[in-house]
């Protein structure tokens, strides 16, 4: 049985657990390093823009019911119910990993773009769910093992930047993450690294980038 509760509802996915999480994330709503119980990625309409995003993710969190201090919050103009989940475990840890995928504004680091202050959703989000205790340094390491494999699924599902250069994108403008610990003491190991030598490395990458895989393939099939 999964240690994580998954619901849709009123639009959005949401993650928790039976103890809250310690978190590390970009999320444009409780980012940062904090603790959190619920981790919330939101649908919005394609062609979502606004002067103010943290405030409309605050009215989507009221609105599901969940208290604002406990809640990390990002927004995506993917299908939430297409949500794509794998789960893995390993000596000291079960994790799962969930991915919605837009690449519309798909984008490559250090090829000149024009930029915008403003926010735009079509987006990946990844969500990776650790039952499990880890150092801060390791919940930042797997952010860094997180984007290699959403660019090496990006690069082997074909996918490149809109400027007819055919270089593979490495990402999209606006993708969020969430890395989040159960700190759960009933495991007696502390993982202190998330790299791809380890083995909770490995068990991240591979259900980001299998899942992403899968997000991709399913977006170009329906399109």
């Amino acid at each position: 049985m999964s240690p994580f509760h998954r619901q849709v509802a009123g639009g959005a996915l949401i993650i928790s657990a039976d103890r809250p999480f310690q978190t590390v994330s970009s999320a444009l709503f409780g980012g940062g390093c904090q603790q959190k119980s619920y981790i919330v990625n939101a649908q919005v309409p394609h062609g979502y823009s606004s002067d103010d995003p943290w405030l409309d993710l605050e009215h989507r969190v009221l609105d599901l019911g969940l208290t604002i201090d406990e809640t990390a919050a990002m927004m995506t103009a993917a299908d939430v119910d297409d949500v794509v989940e794998r789960a893995a475990s390993g000596d000291q840890f079960r994790l799962q990993s969930y991915v919605t995928a837009g690449v519309g504004n798909a984008a490559r680091a250090g090829v000149a773009r024009k930029t915008y202050p403003g926010y735009r959703a079509g987006t990946i989000n990844i969500i990776v769910a650790i039952d499990g205790r880890l150092t801060e340094a390791a919940l930042i390491n797997a952010v860094i093992t997180i984007t290699e494999a959403k660019a090496a699924a990006l690069q082997d599902s074909g996918v490149t930047i809109h400027d007819g250069s055919g270089r593979f994108a490495t990402g999209t403008t606006t993708d969020a993450v969430i890395v989040a610990a159960t700190q759960n003491p009933l495991y007696e190991g502390i993982h202190q690294y998330a790299g791809l030598a380890t083995e909770l490395g490995s068990a991240i990458a591979d259900t980001v980038y299998q899942s992403l895989l899968i997000s991709l393939r399913e977006r170009h099939e329906h399109a």
